[in-house]
């Protein structure tokens, strides 16, 4: 399906048409996207229906050949992809970790054919830095907030996924939708009342709301909700700006888990970054457990216990496809069966 098609798909607010006409991949920020036809469907349409996750798993999210569509998980990616790469990025983690997946479009100012090209590359650079502290919004957090406010006050199940900057917009997104719900549920200045809401937060999140976040890029995440955090050691995103081991102990925070793999590529290689390596990892950790792969929720008890067996880069059989995926070609050299 062509993205004008696509777009005509979306109906944006009027005051965001001069954006979208400058950078055709905005008209797609903050909608849902089933990676496998890459159709979109209108967010504000899917939340007026009768139960939106529920549309969202039946109607919306792609599932891998033969999956027996037990569990999805609604996606954010990282910076810098146009709807069509992020939809064949997503395909690919889906049959990975035999996982539905539903894009929730984290749109990119990218363009096909720049003015200025020089400038063009750096915009969600930019714009990504100025998310991190705060200074920009997104349709993406917006969005995101609804759902989960909608699944924590409707007693539904949610599972969220963020990658890079997507981490960073969740985790704004969760802080946006605890607010709304404790705000409804208790006057500005009742602190009783807020403090007993926070703890039902904390409790009804904690059985319906899980996280599964590659590559974090932000520190304070709320409590409540299930988190697990996976990254390779030496990615910059996560050691320099996000929550590390240390940092949560300082946090008080063993809620979180931790799924750290040991380094793949030198000290200094953003390749470290790139989440289609973590699944690979990922996948090969489900079988050494013996748990069926895309088995989060045996995944993180058995982190909760201490008792997961990492999977190392030579236990992985790489697959050549992951080339495709590869921003430097020279990370290739880091792994022997893939080597050129």
């Amino acid at each position: 399906m062509k993205s004008e098609d696509k777009a005509k798909q979306i109906i944006s607010p009027w005051w965001r048409l001069p954006l979208e006409a400058l950078f055709p991949d905005k008209k797609f920020d903050g909608q849902l996207q089933n990676p496998g036809d890459e159709r979109v469907f209108d967010f504000d349409d899917v939340m007026a229906s009768a139960n939106p996750i529920a549309k969202i798993a039946k109607e919306i999210a792609y599932y891998p050949e033969n999956d027996r569509r037990e569990l999805f998980a609604i996606f954010i990616s990282g910076l810098g992809q146009r709807e069509h790469e992020s939809s064949k990025r997503s395909r690919r983690y889906a049959h990975t970790l035999v996982t539905g997946i539903a894009n929730l479009n984290n749109a990119s100012f990218l363009k096909q054919h720049p003015i200025i090209g020089f400038i063009n590359r750096y915009l969600d650079w930019i714009n990504g830095a100025l998310d991190r502290v705060g200074l920009s919004g997104s349709p993406v957090i917006t969005n995101a907030a609804r759902l989960i406010h909608y699944a924590a006050t409707n007693n539904i199940n949610l599972n969220l996924s963020g990658d890079s900057l997507g981490t960073i917009l969740l985790a704004r997104a969760i802080r946006r939708a605890k607010r709304k719900f404790i705000s409804d549920r208790a006057r500005m200045f009742d602190f009783t009342a807020r403090q007993i809401q926070e703890q039902t937060w904390e409790n009804r999140t904690s059985q319906l709301i899980n996280l599964f976040i590659f590559g974090n890029g932000y520190r304070q995440w709320v409590k409540g909700p299930n988190y697990i955090m996976v990254y390779i050691q030496g990615d910059p995103l996560p050691e320099k700006f996000g929550i590390t081991p240390p940092r949560a102990i300082k946090q008080k925070r063993d809620d979180i888990k931790f799924l750290i793999f040991p380094r793949l590529f030198p000290e200094g290689s953003f390749e470290a970054h790139n989440m289609m390596y973590t699944n690979e990892l990922l996948r090969q950790t489900f079988i050494k457990n013996q748990l069926e792969i895309g088995d989060f929720w045996g995944l993180y008890n058995k982190l909760d216990r201490g008792t997961l067996e990492i999977a190392t880069a030579n236990e992985v059989p790489w697959s050549k496809d992951i080339e495709a995926f590869t921003w430097n070609p020279e990370s290739l050299k880091s792994i022997p069966s893939l080597s050129p």
